[in-house]
C-alpha cells in the first residue's frame, strides 16, 4: 500500500474531489480525516470509505473558518494532538467566484473573488499544518488547482490571477519547507468530466458559462474536452490516483512542482 500507516488530512473532504482523493488514499492504507462544513456530507463520505474497508474520521471546519487564521490553527492543533502528527495534507477547498465577465462589467469585489479566498485558505491551511509535519516524519502538502494560470482568455481575470497565485505559492512555500522534510505540490486539473454529477460547486460556474453560450453543461464539457490534446477531460478517479501517488514515497524527490493533469489543455 502506498500510504500505509499515514495520517492524511483533507480539507474540502465532502466535495467531489476531496471525497475521491480520500477514497483512494484510504484504499492505499492512510487513515483519512475529512474536513468540511457539512457534517451530514462528511458522514456519508466517511461511511463509504469505512464500507470499503478503509479508516476515516471527520472534523467540521466551516468555509469561513479556513478564511480565518485562528480557527484553522486551533482545529488543526486539536486534530494533530489526536493523531500524534500529520503526514499528508490535501487542499481541495473551493469558493464561488466569477468566470465570464470582462473588465468593463467586472466589479473589484468580483475580480478579487477569484483569488482572495483561495489564497487566504491556502495560507491558513499551510501555516496551521506545518508545525505538525516534517522532520523524521516526512510530510506532503498537495493543492488541487484549476488550469488557468498558464492560459490567456477573456472573462477570467480574477480566476487566472488566482490560479497563478496558487501555483506561485506552492513553489515559494516548497523552498521554505524543503529543509524540514515537507514537500509542497500541486495537481493542475482541467474541468473534471464527472465532478458536476458528483455534486461539485463548479456545476454552478459551468452552468452559467454554458448558458451564456446557449449550451447545456454537458455540451460545454464536450467542447472543453475537444480543446485538449487527448480530446477528453480528466476524471475524479484520475485526479485522486495522481494525488495519492504524489503523497507517497514514490514521489519523495518531487517538490515545488505542479503536475499537469489537463489532458494537454496546458503544456507548461
Amino acid at each position: 500500500m502506498l500510504l500505509a500507516g499515514r495520517v492524511a488530512v483533507i480539507f474540502g473532504g465532502s466535495g467531489a474531489i476531496g471525497c475521491a482523493v480520500a477514497q483512494v488514499m484510504a484504499r492505499e492504507g492512510a487513515h483519512v480525516f475529512l474536513g468540511a462544513r457539512n457534517q451530514q456530507k462528511l458522514d456519508q463520505a466517511a461511511g463509504r470509505i469505512r464500507a470499503s474497508g478503509g479508516t476515516a474520521d471527520t472534523f467540521t471546519i466551516d468555509t469561513i473558518d479556513v478564511l480565518d487564521e485562528q480557527p484553522t490553527t486551533e482545529q488543526v492543533m486539536h486534530l494533530a494532538q489526536k493523531t500524534g502528527g500529520i503526514d499528508v495534507v490535501v487542499n481541495a477547498t473551493g469558493f464561488m467566484h466569477d468566470q465570464g465577465k470582462r473588465i468593463d462589467e467586472l466589479s473589484l469585489a468580483e475580480f478579487m473573488s477569484g483569488f482572495t479566498p483561495f489564497l487566504t485558505a491556502q495560507f491558513n491551511i499551510s501555516k496551521a499544518v506545518t508545525p505538525h509535519m516534517g522532520g523524521e516524519r516526512a510530510g506532503a502538502i498537495i493543492t488541487i488547482v484549476a488550469p488557468a494560470a498558464s492560459m490567456a482568455m477573456p472573462g477570467h481575470l480574477g480566476h487566472i490571477v488566482g490560479c497563478a497565485g496558487i501555483e506561485a505559492f506552492i513553489k515559494a512555500l516548497a523552498s521554505e519547507l524543503g529543509p524540514r522534510n515537507i514537500r509542497v505540490l500541486g495537481v493542475r486539473s482541467h474541468a473534471i468530466v464527472d465532478a458536476v454529477q458528483s455534486g461539485s460547486y463548479t456545476g454552478e460556474i459551468f452552468a452559467a458559462k454554458a448558458q451564456s453560450m446557449g449550451l447545456t453543461v454537458e455540451q460545454w464539457l464536450g467542447g472543453a474536452a475537444q480543446s485538449t490534446m487527448l480530446k477528453r477531460l480528466p476524471t475524479l478517479a484520475q485526479i485522486a490516483e495522481v494525488t495519492t501517488f504524489l503523497a507517497s514515497n514514490h514521489a519523495s524527490a518531487m517538490t515545488a512542482t505542479v503536475v499537469n493533469v489537463t489532458g494537454g489543455a496546458t503544456v507548461s
